[in-house]
């Protein structure tokens, strides 16, 4: 897997990987997926198992396959609007941003504020919609791939287990390319 493109999803604030595997950017082939009714139907039925786990059973109860899946196109709907809500209006001086209301580090103990892994939950309490994106500065962020995860660890899954290499695939290839800090966006090549 390899990197082929920088594009924005919302300029200066909110930046999308695509991958040489893919024909569209990672921001855009996760929301799709996610409205996606067969996608979702096949994705709940083959995980079913973890679905109604006794780990998910803690913290939604027991959920149907066709309740998971209307429940994800609702969401993920209100999550896409959110997350571009708050990157537009974060880009003022004194406004919300994408780092105080979105995303939040991946690892509990990463108090790095360049190049940070991080994560954005669904719009719904315990939401099982994840994006997953490198921290360039509190309201510009580089998502590197998204899932639904239904595990407590993302290792125990290999869909899951992929975002955690996607994001080191990321951050390197942005430590490449020399974006170190927001100041380095206008001397990157962004697709549209």
């Amino acid at each position: 897997m390899k990197i082929v493109g920088i594009f924005a999803v919302v300029e200066n604030a909110l930046l999308s990987v695509q991958y040489n595997d893919g024909n569209e950017h990672e921001f855009a082939r996760v929301f799709k997926q996610w409205s996606d009714l067969e996608y979702l139907e096949d994705f709940f039925e083959t995980h079913r198992a973890d679905l109604q786990s006794e780990y998910y059973r803690k913290i939604k109860g027991l959920i149907t396959v066709e309740q998971a899946v209307l429940q994800t196109l609702d969401e993920a709907e209100d999550f896409e609007y959110d997350i571009k809500q708050i990157a537009e209006t974060g880009k003022g001086k004194d406004e919300e941003t994408l780092h105080d209301y979105i995303f939040h580090p991946l690892h509990k103990n990463d108090s790095r504020i360049l190049h940070q892994e991080s994560k954005a939950y669904g719009s719904e309490k315990s939401s099982w919609l994840r994006l997953y994106a490198i921290r360039i500065a509190p309201n510009l962020y580089v998502i590197s791939g998204g899932a639904i995860k239904l595990t407590k660890k993302m290792q125990e899954r290999d869909h899951t287990a992929l975002e955690l290499k996607k994001l080191k695939l990321v951050e390197e290839h942005l430590k490449t390319i020399g974006f170190e800090q927001a100041d380095d966006y206008g001397f990157i090549e962004i697709g549209e």
